[in-house]
């Protein structure tokens, strides 16, 4: 019990922070122009500088923590592909298709992850698991976006290259590329992206909050649950579960294993809903995906942080 409420009191926070953005938007001090204003503040410039400083940091010289990364990127692919088959089985449509392959493979990892896992796995696990971040954000979102991009009608190469052009994917590339190369921004600037990094990770919750909260004031026609509840149990329960496997298979370190099991625990992030949005192809359904899995994570993630912890002693 105590070990439950440890973990608890780490990872309610975070969650108390979406429910701040949604308190905010149903007392009206957050407005939808508000709300995307903010959006827009985490995905061009809070999020790119979050990634660039995490990714930037990143131990690419350990063969194993490799092996690891890759059986990660593989875990998320699988779901992926597994949702989209499955739904051409089920028949949903191209953009129910796409919107749930991207909604069941991309998590909170770096918003919501990384803390949680610096917190609950200790540092240590958190710093081995931020190239997940990288796997997520330079992989599974551009797999995802070109995605979007196909199920709104693009061709397949102007989807991938609308994707690559992305600013979280531009900037994920950015920080691998310093921790291959090695190289780091002046020390003045170095800071000035560190202060800005710090503000992603609460602002892009508080705008996850107002978002799911103004989402449901739509007219359009109510998204079907078949891709969202599928989309769910791939995200909570399929991808982290595939990912201890495919990780331990690579023979990746303990650490990592911790923490890239952690961090495929997390809600789908809710650059989904943004993305979504922005490309009008399931922005509805991504809403509810998000919302649900940040609803459930709540006994999900405190879940599977307290079988993790309980692991490490």
């Amino acid at each position: 019990m105590d070990l439950a409420l440890s973990v608890l009191s780490r990872v309610l926070p975070f969650f108390l922070l979406v429910g701040a953005g949604g308190a905010m938007a149903r007392l009206r001090l957050l407005d939808d122009g508000m709300a995307r204003g903010l959006s827009a503040y985490v995905f061009w410039i809070g999020f790119p500088a979050l990634l660039i400083h995490a990714l930037s940091r990143i131990d690419v010289t350990d063969a194993a923590l490799l092996r690891g990364l890759m059986a990660c990127a593989l875990a998320a692919l699988a779901v992926m592909a597994g949702l989209a088959i499955l739904g051409l089985i089920l028949g949903w449509t191209r953009e129910e298709r796409a919107g749930a392959a991207l909604a069941g493979g991309l998590g909170n990892s770096a918003f919501l992850g990384l803390p949680v896992a610096a917190a609950v796995l200790g540092p240590e696990a958190a710093r081995l698991a931020a190239g997940v971040v990288a796997v997520d954000f330079v992989l599974v979102a551009a797999t995802g976006i070109a995605l979007l991009g196909w199920a709104s009608g693009r061709s397949v190469a102007r989807s991938v290259l609308q994707a690559l052009s992305n600013p979280i994917v531009a900037a994920s590339l950015i920080g691998v590329v310093m921790a291959l190369t090695g190289f780091r921004l002046p020390d003045l600037l170095d800071r000035a992206i560190a202060a800005t990094a710090v503000s992603g990770s609460p602002a892009a919750l508080v705008a996850l909050g107002a978002a799911l909260v103004l989402s449901g004031d739509q007219t359009r026609p109510a998204p079907a649950w078949g891709p969202i509840l599928s989309a769910t149990a791939a995200k909570l329960i399929i991808l982290p579960v595939l990912t201890w496997i495919l990780v331990g298979l690579a023979g990746a370190p303990p650490a990592f294993r911790l923490g890239a099991t952690l961090l495929a625990a997390t809600p789908t992030a809710v650059n989904v809903f943004i993305q979504t949005r922005t490309l009008g192809v399931f922005e509805r359904g991504a809403a509810r995906t998000v919302a649900l899995t940040t609803a459930l994570a709540c006994i999900t993630l405190s879940g599977v942080a307290m079988l993790l912890t309980r692991a490490v002693s």
